[in-house]
């Protein structure tokens, strides 16, 4: 009974693949590339240059992902940097309380001086973070692509030999 199922089910693949237009040649070539049983080199070749290409480009946009993300964090730093020198012109150019006297209105905006050069400095941890992350993360997706291309172009090697 289950061989029988399992004959139903396979039918039902094979018509359904024969109504895509795919043919059992074509299935029993993909399933001898697969395995490695008289596989074509040229075909095996071509599919392997087309990855490693695919790869080598992969790999460049990471590295131009790795050298953009670099420059935005500096100009992202550098505007933090010229926000904070601003903050603390104007926090200069208030009077010291002891000075002046007490006045609630000075008092209120030495304080939002104050919290905004601490918000500035929390921006700058924060982007400095960002970077960090963004960049283990590419250097961790480019390490994989650069190992799977070094394979893929041992396994061409080895063809090119066969």
């Amino acid at each position: 009974m289950r061989t029988l199922r399992h004959e139903h089910k396979m039918a039902g693949h094979e018509e359904a693949r024969n109504k895509k237009g795919e043919t059992a040649s074509t299935d029993s070539s993909r399933k001898q590339f697969l395995t490695g049983s008289n596989p074509e080199p040229t075909d095996a070749l071509t599919i392997l240059d087309e990855r490693i290409h695919n790869l080598r480009e992969a790999i460049d946009e990471i590295d131009a992902a790795l050298a953009h993300r670099k420059v935005l964090n500096v100009r992202f730093l550098e505007q933090i940097d010229r926000e904070t020198d601003e903050v603390r012109r104007h926090l200069n150019m208030l009077q010291p309380p002891w000075k002046m006297g007490f006045h609630t209105d000075i008092e209120f905006l030495r304080l939002s001086f104050h919290k905004s050069l601490t918000s500035r400095a929390k921006e700058s941890r924060a982007e400095q973070l960002k970077y960090w992350e963004n960049s283990v993360n590419l250097a961790k997706e480019k390490r994989r692509f650069l190992d799977e291309y070094k394979e893929l172009l041992a396994a061409r090697k080895r063809l090119m030999k066969a």
